[in-house]
């Protein structure tokens, strides 16, 4: 593919940047800056700045910065190249003849995925309000959700006719394949026959933080033919390039709006879609919940923008203390405030709202306990913590918060609780662990700065994305390196498979450059990353990866280390080897 930049430098020539964010954001003029509030998180102060003559913005509360293409990307949820169409398109300028060959047809099934999404929305919605949807208004009813919550959250139902969704699609010129895309139909495995995914279930949109549908998560209603079946109670659209299941969470687009309103709310994450629904309705207007699956790194990096405590009011049952363990250890790695909200036994958020008990909610919400306190409490209710062999063990995972916990101040507290509550020492305590050695582990080899709080996982991927990133901005500097770079295996499946793809290109002589990768690689973790590199420049790129291949091994190791894998004497070697190119040296010749 021919380089953009000449075509993306007359697009922001064409479009101030002032009035391409203004649309979303009202700005106001301070000395040679524009400033507003941010669209990327709540504040009620400005921080979110915009530079008319550099054609950036940047947010200084949560970090986010960019361009016009940037910005219209992240606030419409689109891809690179959607984003481009769409300023194109404002700007009266034709796409290149490049990519409009390349790009069209997977780009036009997208859209029409898209649009499929909300005809499906609109659908379902106009059958829960008509004859069909009779039991599950029924079902809604019985649990005391008032109709204003179904319109708010935008409730549907999925009729019982597989058919009847996709004749509606075909009416309005949507491709199979674009309803496939959308996680809306799915084949039989070995026929030919499309069949609606969702049929006879209460239909919950998902929706991105603008709002956006992505999905649907569906439920079956009691007594019916699925529970008869035991299929699951809840189905989810499928995990693909529309649905990134992992980093959703229902009730998102309904978050900036809370945090505003309230500005000292925790955020809430429970586990149901009518929790989240019925903590609204009492005024938690900063309820989430993941989509039936386990609470990941990607909620915590979301949560962890907002700069909020977090509370997770789960079930008070086994599953729900274990859920409340795992989603808290990944939430405290990423510095975030935790907090557990300890609901009545045999209780959940829901039916505690449908039974009139909006006061005792709202006090176990305000009462959370901090994660340790809650832990400790745990073993002692649990345990006999007079048995030196528990009170052992006790020890051993209050070391490990400790040490997860990016916070000196924190683990320090938390030490200091710890050891007061078990009744040993604090030195006792620290001989489980060593802090010292942790900070050591955590601060990255290689010479590019990073943030010392990354964990050794983080360091290692954004080491690679080093080596990938140079090689994009300045494809030309692989051949100087070609013998690492030829046998190079890199840990993240994510950024190695863009290494296999630029030996590809190299292999078939075909040149590649940032641009390139941006349309080959759609989804939207490396879409993001690799649209950041547009904003980077590097005075020389050789050193660059020099440096970041010379981090290589010892962060490989760290990672291993830290994740129970020791690094065998091959993969040193082979991770290790010298990097000996002089300045005076030239390129292999590929």
């Amino acid at each position: 593919m021919a380089d953009l930049t000449p075509f993306l430098d007359k697009l922001k020539s064409h479009l101030s940047i002032d009035a391409v964010v203004g649309e979303k954001v009202r700005l106001e003029s301070k000395g040679n800056r524009m400033w507003g509030l941010c669209p990327f998180h709540a504040e009620n102060t400005p921080s979110f700045t915009v530079s008319v003559d550099r054609g950036s913005y940047k947010c200084f509360g949560c970090g986010e910065f960019g361009d016009i293409i940037s910005f219209v990307r992240e606030t419409e949820g689109l891809e690179f190249f959607e984003a481009v169409r769409v300023l194109a398109d404002q700007a009266g300028l034709d796409m290149p003849q490049q990519f409009s060959q390349q790009d069209s047809q997977k780009s036009a099934l997208k859209v029409q995925a898209r649009e499929a999404l909300q005809i499906a929305r609109r659908y379902y919605a106009e059958l829960l309000a008509g004859p069909e949807g009779a039991g599950a208004r029924k079902y809604l009813e019985d649990r005391k959700v008032p109709q204003e919550s179904w319109a708010h959250f935008g409730l549907g139902w999925a009729p019982r006719n597989r058919q009847d969704l996709l004749g509606l699609l075909r009416q309005n010129d949507i491709d199979v394949e674009a309803a496939e895309l959308a996680g809306l139909a799915l084949r039989v495995e070995g026929t030919n026959e499309i069949k609606a995914r969702f049929w006879e279930r209460l239909m919950f949109p998902i929706s991105d933080s603008g709002g956006r549908t992505l999905g649907f998560s569906g439920r079956y209603l009691p007594n019916s033919f699925a529970e008869g079946k035991k299929m699951g109670k809840y189905i989810n659209s499928p995990e693909g390039p529309l649905f990134p299941k992992r980093r959703l969470l229902f009730g998102v687009d309904k978050l900036q709006t809370g945090l505003r309103n309230q500005p000292e709310a925790p955020i809430v994450i429970c586990e149901g879609n009518l929790d989240v629904m019925q903590l609204h309705n009492i005024g938690q207007i900063t309820s989430l919940a993941a989509l039936g699956t386990a609470f990941t790194d990607d909620h915590s990096r979301i949560l962890a923008r907002y700069d909020r405590p977090v509370v997770l009011l789960f079930d008070p049952d086994t599953a729900g203390a274990k859920a409340a363990f795992s989603a808290g250890r990944i939430l405290v790695a990423e510095g975030v405030d935790v907090r557990i909200g300890r609901l009545p036994d045999g209780c959940d958020p829901a039916d505690m709202v449908a039974n009139g008990d909006k006061s005792l909610l709202n006090q176990v919400i305000s009462d959370s306990w901090d994660i340790l306190k809650w832990r400790l409490d745990t073993w002692s209710n649990k345990s006999d913590l007079s048995q030196a062999a528990v009170k052992d063990k006790a020890a051993r995972e209050m070391a490990e918060w400790i040490t997860t916990t990016p916070s000196p101040v924190i683990a320090e507290t938390w030490e200091r609780e710890a050891a007061s509550f078990l009744a040993i020492s604090q030195d006792t305590l620290r001989r489980l662990y060593d802090p010292h050695k942790e900070a050591q582990s955590a601060m990255p080899a290689t010479h590019t700065q990073h943030n010392n709080s990354l964990n050794n996982t983080e360091i290692l991927q954004q080491n690679e994305r080093e080596i990938i990133g140079t090689l994009l901005i300045d494809p030309s500097v692989y051949s100087f390196l070609r013998q690492e770079l030829d046998v190079l295996k890199l840990s993240d499946p994510s950024t190695d498979s863009l290494l296999q793809w630029i030996r590809l290109q190299r292999d078939q002589g075909i040149s590649y450059n940032l641009t390139s990768a941006l349309a080959q690689f759609d989804n939207d973790e490396q879409h993001k990353w690799l649209d950041s590199l547009r904003h980077q420049t590097l005075t020389d790129p050789r050193l660059a990866l020099e440096r970041a291949l010379s981090a290589l091994p010892a962060n490989t190791e760290s990672h291993q280390v830290s994740n129970g894998k020791p690094m065998t004497f091959e993969d040193l070697a082979r991770l290790s080897r010298k990097i000996s190119v002089t300045p005076n040296d030239t390129p292999e010749q590929p």
